[in-house]
């Protein structure tokens, strides 16, 4: 993980989770002759999934998610 404050995390979330707001109203649009193109949603959404799990993480620094379901020992 980058070296972030908790501040600079949540700005970040809060504008991509703004970005994914603007994306519903439409994808582009143009005004007095000049176009602009929104980000793709998938994107939108893989940052707002990746600010989050940042975020978490740097509120609850001592909590680790085990990848370990169960274990079950046993002799060959």
């Amino acid at each position: 993980m980058p070296n972030i404050t908790l501040e600079e995390a949540r700005e970040n979330l809060t504008a991509w989770r703004d970005a994914e707001m603007a994306l519903a109203t439409g994808q582009s649009y143009s005004i007095k002759g000049r176009s602009v193109t929104r980000v793709p949603m998938s994107t939108i959404l893989e940052r707002v999934r990746y600010w989050s799990k940042v975020v978490d993480d740097l509120e609850n620094p001592g909590r680790r998610r085990s990848r370990t379901r169960a274990f079950t020992p046993f002799d060959i």
